[in-house]
């Protein structure tokens, strides 16, 4: 097989990256930087060519189109009403960061140093992770302490217009749970307005922050709607892919690594899929079992949530947006010079905040938005309102992966598991009950309407919990399937290379020991950022530990 063949399926590769959502669009760029070696990123979607995907407001009509996303659901929930829930997954180029909505949050330091101090993994504590995270970041407050000021990910703070995120942040003082100017930042908590990834009034994915700039290099291949069906595992080493693309199947091979970054669903189904996982579970499909390692598909963790909506009485929501002349107007807008409410990404303001005392940091997450949107015949429809979601953060539930079958091309099975404990279910009503607290202060007194949802239908806290079960969903955060570790459950070791299997990485959110407070999608990019100095043979960026506000209490 020559490295000349215009096929770019048929030629032998140094990486193999599978998947070109977050991690697999850093890996892309960085690894291709060195000229001597050549790589290959195989996505099993589209290019990313959809206008509505660089749209910041453009969210709702891609994060849920079949042609861009693998739409999972899970099994039925049996604390949830046997309800299905939806598990939307990024399936174009970019992944889920060309499909979500754009929060920039990395979470708390102390969940970076829970990894090292509870898995083993000294390497991942904060101190470690800030410098990539900064390596990444081209934040528009520019380089700080906390924040790097030149890297290829756009991230800027929200800042539209509306009054209604004012008097949120307002409320947040006037509830007792702070506010925070800058929640990656001094300040890990509090209600502030959230950054995005988001520059000059685009989304900035991961595709148009590594994938786009790397294109060009002759060293590196892209091979859209590529469908990977299984590792070959020889003498203990991946050395290839099986590949379906345009009707044909190709046995790709990789001198050095193959590197899954198809997240938290797709990576471990790929593993087990190839031999690699519980053994019992493999030998109930007739897959032949490669390496026993019972961890694969296991841990599931993802953050539940569910969505709170109030009335307005002045017209100061985001409700006009839905006349169409409007539409025209301010689309046109941001065509001509991006700018205007369709560069926001609606979600411009939230928090972290602690609903009980002597917790170590936040359990609940909320997102705010000056509209309330419901669906009717699977549109959106805006009304003269405000709305929340509420997220829990660190949930007791484990949840699992597993295959449904031993064809690639049918879905994984997915039980989260939700609401399985009695702390789980009180931090959830505990998490609504702030939400009413925030916006029952003084500062929402000259907007506040009724309560929408749920209204008067969920006063007692039984009635609140019977709410969470009936409407509750994930925050589409799934992680932890293939986690790093040193115990037999771990599925990588600390530079994320699967045990057992020599040239096989997981580079993506299914590595993560526990799920972070906070969505991921900015924490997937620092552990690729990480993990390809590692694969490059370079040293580890040193660690840096600018202080915190809750360092201030250790000062003596």
């Amino acid at each position: 097989m020559a490295n000349h063949a215009k096929n770019p399926l048929e030629r032998i590769y140094d990486y193999i990256v599978v998947g070109a959502g977050s991690a697999g669009c850093v890996l892309a760029n960085r690894l291709s930087e060195d000229g001597e070696v050549n790589v290959l990123v195989l996505e099993a979607g589209p290019a990313d060519r959809n206008l509505f995907i660089h749209m910041p407001a453009g969210v709702y009509k891609v994060w849920n189109d079949p042609g861009l996303n693998w739409n999972y659901m899970s099994a039925p929930e049996p604390r949830m009403d046997a309800r299905a829930i939806p598990v939307p997954r990024g399936k174009v180029l970019g992944g889920s960061s060309s499909i979500n909505s754009m929060v920039y949050l990395r979470g708390h330091p102390s969940d970076y140093d829970r990894w090292a101090s509870e898995f083993g993994l000294p390497a991942w504590d904060y101190a470690h992770c800030l410098p990539y995270f900064k390596k990444a970041e081209r934040n528009e407050r520019g380089e700080n302490p906390w924040h790097g000021g030149s890297g290829p990910l756009g991230v800027s703070k929200g800042s539209s217009p509306s009054i209604l995120y004012d008097v949120f942040l307002t409320a947040g003082d006037e509830a007792g749970v702070g506010t925070s100017d800058d929640l990656n930042g001094y300040k890990p908590q509090g209600l502030g307005r959230y950054d995005s990834t988001k520059w000059n009034g685009k989304r900035c994915s991961a595709a148009v922050a590594y994938l786009h700039p790397a294109a060009r290099r002759q060293n590196l291949q892209i091979v859209t709607n590529a469908f990977v069906e299984k590792v070959a595992i020889a003498n203990g080493r991946a050395v290839s892919l099986s590949v379906r693309h345009a009707g044909k199947t190709y046995s790709v091979a990789a001198k050095r690594e193959i590197i899954l970054s198809g997240g938290a669903i797709n990576s471990p189904q790929l593993l087990m899929l190839s031999g690699i996982g519980p053994a019992e579970d493999l030998r109930r499909l007739h897959i032949p079992t490669k390496v026993d390692l019972p961890g694969v598909g296991r841990n599931l963790q993802d953050h539940i949530d569910l969505v709170m909506q109030w009335s307005c009485r002045k017209a100061v929501t985001l409700k006009h947006l839905a006349n169409p002349l409007v539409k025209a107007v301010v689309g046109a807008r941001w065509l001509a010079n991006r700018s205007g409410p369709v560069s926001s990404n609606i979600w411009e303001a939230g928090g972290l905040v602690h609903t009980e005392a002597g917790l170590p940091a936040p359990n609940i997450q909320y997102h705010f938005a000056a509209v309330a949107m419901r669906y009717v015949d699977n549109a959106i429809k805006l009304e003269q309102g405000f709305q929340m979601h509420v997220s829990q953060l660190r949930q007791d539930a484990r949840g699992k992966v597993e295959l449904a079958s031993s064809d690639a091309s049918t879905a994984p099975r997915i039980v989260f598991n939700f609401l399985e404990t009695e702390k789980d279910k009180r931090e959830l009503v505990d998490g609504v009950l702030m939400a009413r607290h925030i916006v029952n202060q003084p500062a929402f007194r000259e907007f506040l309407g009724g309560e929408l949802v749920p209204g008067p239908v969920a006063n007692t806290r039984q009635e609140i919990l019977q709410f969470v079960q009936s409407v509750s969903e994930t925050e589409f955060h799934p992680s932890c399937t293939c986690r790093m570790g040193t115990d037999d459950f771990a599925v990588v070791d600390s530079d994320l290379k699967v045990r057992g299997v020599d040239g096989l990485r997981v580079v993506d959110a299914s590595v993560m020991p526990n799920v972070i407070s906070s969505n991921l999608n900015a924490t997937v990019i620092m552990i690729a950022e990480k993990v390809a100095d590692a694969i490059r043979g370079r040293p580890a960026l040193a660690p840096e530990r600018p202080r915190f506000f809750f360092d201030e209490a250790c000062v003596g």
